[in-house]
């Protein structure tokens, strides 16, 4: 499989993350984390071995600052 560059990576996971709201608006609550979770794993695996704890890092920050995953509040989540 060929992977993605990392520029390429950080758009998708752009797009995931403007996409969330939306998601997390149509999408029923019970099938939500399976849903994003199907997303999530694509763009995890077209992602190079180096690039795998930056991608799992941004989907972490998305689903704690959406409120999905507990986390500490003071804890950075600027994963870029």
């Amino acid at each position: 499989m060929r992977h993605l560059d990392r520029a390429t990576l950080d758009h998708q996971l752009d797009q995931l993350a403007a996409h969330l709201p939306e998601l997390i608006a149509d999408t029923e609550p019970e099938r939500l984390m399976s849903t994003f979770n199907g997303i999530a794993d694509e763009i995890l695996e077209h992602a190079a071995p180096e690039d795998c704890p930056h991608v799992d890092a941004r989907i972490n920050c998305m689903l704690h600052e959406a409120g999905l995953v507990p986390g500490e509040d003071d804890e950075p989540c600027d994963a870029r």
